[in-house]
């Protein structure tokens, strides 16, 4: 561990204060690089961390889920939990068991699992060929107590984050008659009982994303005592004023946890002022109502494209808002610098607090979406849409911010992390037949790809990498 340290006060405002970061959209993290953030986390006194796993564990049955993820092993988890352990952070485990299942569910031998096994209509995506989420049934519930009898026994935390967030087609499928009988939230909430007392059954406290429940908060009371509510929102104005105190009264209190987010994801240069204004509305909500945790969460939606530095001014926020430290005491410029490039010449704070200023300069096309980010996916008749109401010298200001930006930075993913913008920016701009100034020369699409996965392989396994490139192909060709 390093010496690095924050003015940090004799008392937090929350006893717990985790991470969670995603990786199981296409991005496992090394060994070294989750040990090397481990440290970084210990530093800011987090003192809890979940990965959060869709199929990244390899389980021993399953490997037609994970033989092509890169995917943690029992022998690293344990090796994990003692690292985490010695630096005073609970490694929590965390296997999304009801939702988001659709990395298993496309495999023939776990259709028979799945509420629609044949596809359902997405209501973002538009049509999936295959199920997302779990049919809740005696079946998927014993599916899902033999992957936590072998999850479990590689952690000694006491709890267990069980997911069950979006069940997008949860009533559409094999369930709706069900759910025209009792209603979805009634079903819902049947199963995730289940789901809590095979994590009782192993000795865990069920924690477990909040969303479907409030929006039914007259059931909220009738969850069993120990299982821990999660709130999450990612925006400036998420709810958690409303969601906390509805928890909170339910009898919730000093039992559930907030969850802001990093802002960093859909995006190439972290959304700063809303991920800065996300995690104190988080805070102050969960401190006046006694939540007993605050989860950063880091997604990595859409191929994980994001390099790792976007993710470090919000670590940095986050650490702030548990302690009830004003940024006025610790900027976060020169934080960023001390926490994260302890052996590097100051710059590298100021250059990623100037790219998150970035997204700010351009609508947002749907949180938490960036423009550029959405741009650099898009094809043709989407990019189009996306383009047309944007004034030319909107993406001539961008332009000229990206160029400050470069001739102040020092880390390579920070200067990767500019070229996916001026790429997207460039993009946008041929689209619409506006001049390119050429201030800064994005490269080619096969430059940028080589360069992306380069640095890809510094940090993470190379499991999911030609995932992620094929999605930037997708939207270049």
């Amino acid at each position: 561990m390093s010496s690095a340290t924050l003015p940090f006060p004799n008392t937090p405002l929350f006893e717990r204060r985790g991470l969670m970061l995603d990786i199981s959209r296409n991005r496992v993290p090394t060994m070294g690089m989750l040990k090397w953030l481990i440290d970084r986390l210990a530093d800011l006194r987090y003192n809890e961390l979940q990965l959060y796993t869709e199929h990244t564990f390899a389980y021993s049955e399953h490997r037609v889920v994970w033989q092509n993820a890169s995917p943690m092993t029992a022998v690293e988890i344990r090796d994990l939990d003692r690292y985490c352990s010695k630096r005073g952070i609970e490694l929590v485990p965390n296997q999304n068991s009801f939702g988001h299942m659709e990395r298993w569910l496309k495999h023939k031998q776990y259709k028979a699992l799945a509420e629609s096994p044949d596809g359902f209509e997405h209501p973002i995506t538009g049509w999936r060929d295959s199920g997302s989420t779990l049919y809740p049934s005696p079946e998927s519930a014993a599916f899902i107590d033999a992957l936590y009898g072998e999850l479990l026994s590689n952690f000694s935390s006491r709890f267990l984050h069980i997911g069950g967030d979006e069940p997008w087609e949860l009533g559409k499928g094999r369930s709706l008659t069900a759910v025209q009988a009792k209603g979805k939230h009634r079903v819902y909430l049947d199963f995730l009982k289940e789901l809590f007392a095979i994590a009782q059954k192993y000795g865990r406290y069920p924690q477990f994303w909040a969303d479907v429940i409030l929006e039914r908060p007259d059931l909220v009371p009738e969850l069993p005592q120990g299982a821990c509510p999660i709130i999450w929102g990612y925006e400036a104005d998420s709810p958690f004023e409303e969601n906390c105190r509805i928890v909170s009264k339910a009898g919730f209190k000093d039992n559930f946890y907030v969850a802001p987010g990093a802002g960093n994801w859909n995006s190439f240069s972290g959304r700063l002022d809303v991920a800065r204004a996300n995690i104190a509305l988080a805070a102050k909500a969960g401190s006046a109502h006694g939540a007993s945790g605050f989860l950063l969460t880091a997604w990595g939606d859409n191929g994980h494209l994001q390099p790792w530095p976007t993710l470090y001014p919000a670590l940095i926020l986050g650490a702030l808002a548990t302690w009830g430290i004003s940024e006025k005491n610790a900027p976060l410029e020169a934080s960023i610098d001390t926490i994260f490039y302890q052996d590097q010449p100051p710059g590298n704070g100021h250059a990623l607090c100037l790219l998150g200023q970035i997204d700010g300069m351009l609508p947002q096309p749907a949180p938490p979406n960036s423009f550029l980010h959405t741009a650099f996916l898009a094809e043709e008749t989407k990019l189009k849409t996306l383009i047309d109401p944007i004034e030319t010298d909107r993406f001539e200001a961008v332009e000229a911010a990206l160029a400050d930006i470069q001739s102040t930075t020092i880390d390579p993913e920070i200067e990767h992390a500019i070229k996916l913008s001026q790429f997207a920016l460039e993009k946008c701009k041929r689209a619409k037949h506006i001049k390119i100034l050429n201030t800064i020369k994005a490269p080619d699409i096969n430059s940028l790809k080589d360069e992306f996965a380069k640095l890809w392989l510094q940090k993470s396994r190379p499991g999911g990498l030609e995932d992620s490139l094929s999605l930037i192909d997708k939207g270049n060709n």
